[in-house]
């Protein structure tokens, strides 16, 4: 992860929270103990940006994303699969630092980015006589 340097508390923190939240999730348990899980993390979140630094504009920008994807788990009436599949999206942007997005199985796969195209202007040079 280039130019973010996250606490071992909280990869620590974000791991346990996402084993709980599938565990949870896998055994159909309790989507109010899910929405707990997800708080756990979203407050871990928080006290790692309210520590960060100003100048680490790098940090605080994956920091929000993660604190989007958390509050969106934690706050909507979802599946306890659902929110387990939302908080390992979570972890994977906080380990890898890359923008992920969730897809309606519930499954995170990486954001698709346009592949830049070559593309061949058909002609030539023109001849002046």
């Amino acid at each position: 992860m280039s130019g973010c340097n996250l606490s071992a508390g909280l990869l620590r923190t974000a791991r346990s929270v996402v084993e709980a939240a599938t565990r949870t999730g896998d055994a159909d348990g309790s989507l109010v103990h899910s929405a707990l899980l997800a708080s756990q993390l979203y407050e871990a979140l928080k006290l790692e940006l309210d520590a960060s630094q100003r100048h680490e504009s790098a940090k605080i920008g994956l920091l929000a994303a993660a604190l989007d994807q958390c509050r969106r788990a934690a706050s909507s009436n979802m599946r306890p699969a659902m929110i387990a599949a939302e908080l390992t999206a979570t972890l994977a942007l906080l380990e890898t630092g890359s923008n992920l997005r969730l897809v309606a199985n519930g499954g995170a796969v990486r954001s698709s980015r346009p592949k830049p195209q070559l593309r061949v202007i058909e002609g030539g040079l023109s001849r002046s006589a």
